[in-house]
């Protein structure tokens, strides 16, 4: 098992460097086809030629490596050994696209964050050893310190392969001071703005890691070399962007993403074994203030949330102030965040009574309600001053209204009426029209088609889930469809809305904004999830039910990224 872990990490670190390699030298694409190039695997003699093959036959030794490790370890892991699989066939739809679409900037940085990922896939699907003699002395605060860390350096990720890709930093390359390099791209409103806001965070990002690595080399001696490597890795990020302020010549570029490369590698290997570690030794996530506070904004609803404001942007025809975007989707995020808190301090009786909910912080009684109260209505009202001034006034009310809406409807009528369910698939379909608004300020046609899909996905999304967590929402109070309704009732209505989604998604085909392309990479993703839902046709018992119902929610998971994705990309 090792050793195919170790071929397929070291393949995707040569594979994430040859690429980088290419982007710096900009020799990308001087293949004229694909997956070949000049008819050849691997050409010889052919300088750029060679090495962009060479990435493509790296892509494919990985691809067909992660079919093998999902094999070894679905017997163990189920349906999470697929995840490095899953992010694979991501891999090579964004690699067509790539070339397709001749290197748009948002395909090239989503392929640089899907291979970290798959990298984080294979971290958290290997086989660990465990070391008992650390549950003596546990700290479960290292594992926020390291996440915050690991956060930072995936944002500068993100604005560094912005930067590389649409060459914003060109005004930097050459004997210019450091200085005069910021006076001068200060003013540039699009350069400008992004590459301030880089070497600001790139400052924090690289402070806190001195902070983080010394703090685990004196709380973590278990792997205390590893936060040694990230010490001197932080020290040579100070080097070179010193050196880059004066001059960013490519081979500067290249350590320097290097160097953020194997830091974040250091910080994955952490964070995988702090995390496992700590749920092999006491069976769950050890809680601390700051889980417990990040918890009141349920992470992964806003993580989401995030997503889906990101597709509505990137969709979005005209541009706006970087820096006035970022801060625009970290309100939005706020007033998400404040409303689930406020739904946390309005369910937590509720949440008592199901074994899922009831470790939270407020039902477990590790907070006080006031607190969910008082983060809630700071953050909503906080949210929407900052978006009207950010972003403009449509989107501020919209934010508010989604808000509002899921605090004092969806929430109290989930008690009442499973039709709570309509009610609650506006507020959370609103985020992906808000991250078009954000940039156009209007309702148009292609964000009231994202509003659209959000909203029909949750529906039978929410009823699969309310199918296999029957008994849990009955014994909550909670009235879904589940309890009111057939199964048949129930199965039919999954079925039915997964044949309207299937016709939702050729709109944008049938209204001249995307191609054929598009097209049919739609009607396939909407014909297996149609598929998927026929399965319930076979179900003859209620624990069939309820195993095809989590099938079918798996499917729906799968299903939303890859109908965003190939909105964005195809063309």
């Amino acid at each position: 098992m090792n050793p195919l872990f170790y071929f397929l990490y070291a393949g995707t670190i040569i594979l994430l460097l040859v690429g980088a390699q290419l982007q710096v030298l900009k020799t990308a694409l001087v293949c004229p086809d694909w997956p070949l190039c000049f008819g050849e695997f691997l050409p010889y003699n052919m300088g750029p030629a060679y090495y962009e093959s060479l990435h493509r036959f790296l892509a494919v030794i990985v691809g067909l490596g992660s079919v093998a490790w999902a094999i070894t370890r679905y017997k163990e892991l189920k349906a999470k050994s697929l995840l490095p699989l899953f992010l694979v066939i991501l891999q090579s739809f964004l690699g067509w696209a790539t070339f397709n679409y001749k290197l748009p900037t948002i395909t090239t940085v989503l392929h640089l964050i899907f291979s970290l990922l798959f990298l984080a896939s294979l971290e958290s699907t290997r086989r660990l050893t465990y070391d008992e003699s650390l549950k003596e002395k546990w700290n479960p605060k290292l594992k926020d310190v390291v996440g915050f860390f690991l956060f930072l350096l995936l944002v500068q990720f993100f604005l560094g392969g912005i930067l590389r890709k649409s060459s914003l930093l060109a005004q930097c390359e050459s004997t210019m001071e450091f200085w005069q390099c910021w006076e001068t791209q200060a003013q540039i409103p699009l350069a400008g703005s992004l590459s301030l806001l880089h070497r600001v965070l790139g400052l924090v990002t690289t402070l806190t890691g001195f902070f983080v690595f010394s703090y685990l080399i004196k709380n973590l001696p278990k792997w205390k070399s590893a936060a040694v490597i990230g010490n001197l890795l932080m020290l040579g990020q100070v080097w070179l962007g010193l050196q880059m302020g004066r001059s960013a010549s490519r081979e500067m570029i290249i350590w320097h993403f290097t160097t953020a490369l194997f830091s974040f590698m250091i910080l994955l290997f952490l964070i995988v074994r702090l995390r496992r570690y700590e749920n092999h030794f006491f069976g769950k996530a050890v809680p601390t203030y700051l889980n417990d506070i990040m918890d009141l904004f349920k992470p992964k609803l806003t993580i989401l949330v995030v997503v889906t404001l990101l597709i509505g942007v990137f969709l979005a025809p005209m541009r706006m102030n970087l820096i006035y975007l970022f801060i625009s989707l970290i309100a939005i995020w706020f007033q998400a965040a404040g409303s689930l808190s406020i739904n946390c301090y309005m369910e937590r009786e509720a949440d008592k009574l199901m074994e899922r909910t009831k470790n939270r912080p407020l039902p477990a009684g590790r907070l006080k309600p006031e607190v969910a109260l008082y983060w809630g209505w700071g953050l909503i009202l906080f949210g929407t001053i900052v978006l009207v001034f950010s972003a403009n006034l449509l989107t501020a009310v919209l934010g508010l209204f989604s808000a509002l809406s899921y605090i004092f409807l969806y929430t109290p009528l989930k008690m009442k009426t499973p039709y709570a369910l309509y009610v609650g698939a506006v507020p959370g379909a609103l985020p992906t029209l808000m991250g078009w608004t954000t940039v156009t300020d209007s309702v148009q046609g292609p964000g009231i088609y994202l509003f659209g899909i959000l909203f029909l996905w949750q529906i039978p999304h929410f009823m699969a889930i309310s199918l296999y967590r029957k008994n849990e929402y009955g014994m909550a109070n909670f009235l879904t469809f589940a309890q009111t309704h057939s199964f048949s009732f129930l199965r039919t209505n999954m079925v039915i809305y997964s044949f309207i989604m299937l016709l939702f998604v050729t709109i944008p085909y049938f209204s001249g904004w995307r191609g054929d392309a598009y097209l049919i990479a739609a009607l396939v993703i909407g014909g297996v999830l149609m598929l998927c839902a026929l399965f319930g046709y076979k179900v003859r018992s209620e624990e069939e039910a309820s195993q095809w119902s989590r099938s079918y929610f798996w499917c729906t998971l799968f299903y939303l990224p890859l109908v965003l994705g190939i909105l964005l990309v195809l063309r």
